[in-house]
């Protein structure tokens, strides 16, 4: 292979990683979004795909998440007859993530991050309900379990989403400038 040609390669290849990092930059939080929607969306499927006689994929759902929670059914809520694939304190966590992500996207531009202090005190039930009950101190009921991990999930988005927009706005722009710069340059010389 030619040098020119292997420069060329290399040079449309960086191209396209800052295509691929431009465009995750720009869509960050519909990604995020997405993935919480998803992980807290199908373990709700799964009951409802059992009731409408679906009981193979229903299964599959079931076994993918019975490897990431416990799936007790006394610490679970029911659609009809049917368990959701994943515990309540879980369902509040990822659906509180996905919920508190959409609400960012309408306050993303004004939105400053939680003080850290404020954080550990919001997510502070979670931790003592939690511990309290792994313990065997006491044990937790689902309003409790619910509650806790909203809380704590909507205190972390609005901790951590703030610096994620901040950065992955520095990173668009940055890819941005580059992708112009390349640009300008093919323009020129082709």
């Amino acid at each position: 292979m030619a040098k020119t040609e292997f420069a060329g390669r290399a040079r449309n290849l960086l191209l396209l990683l800052d295509r691929l990092i431009l465009g995750v930059s720009r869509h960050w939080l519909l990604l995020f979004n997405l993935v919480f929607g998803l992980y807290a969306g199908l373990p709700l499927l799964a009951p409802l795909l059992m009731h409408w006689g679906h009981a193979r994929l229903a299964n599959v759902i079931y076994l993918v998440y019975q490897f990431l929670c416990h799936q007790m059914p006394s610490r679970s809520f029911f659609i009809g007859r049917f368990q959701v694939g994943i515990c309540q304190r879980d369902l509040a966590l990822y659906g509180g993530m996905w919920l508190a992500g959409m609400l960012f996207a309408l306050c993303r531009n004004r939105a400053r991050p939680l003080p850290i202090r404020v954080w550990v005190v919001l997510i502070g039930p979670l931790v003592l309900d939690g511990t309290t009950q792994l313990l065997g101190l006491r044990s937790s009921t689902w309003p409790l379990r619910t509650l806790s991990g909203l809380l704590a999930a909507g205190a972390t988005v609005w901790l951590v989403y703030p610096y994620l927009h901040d950065g992955f706005r520095e990173i668009e722009e940055s890819a941005g400038s580059q992708l112009s710069k390349a640009d300008a340059i093919s323009t020129r010389s082709g």
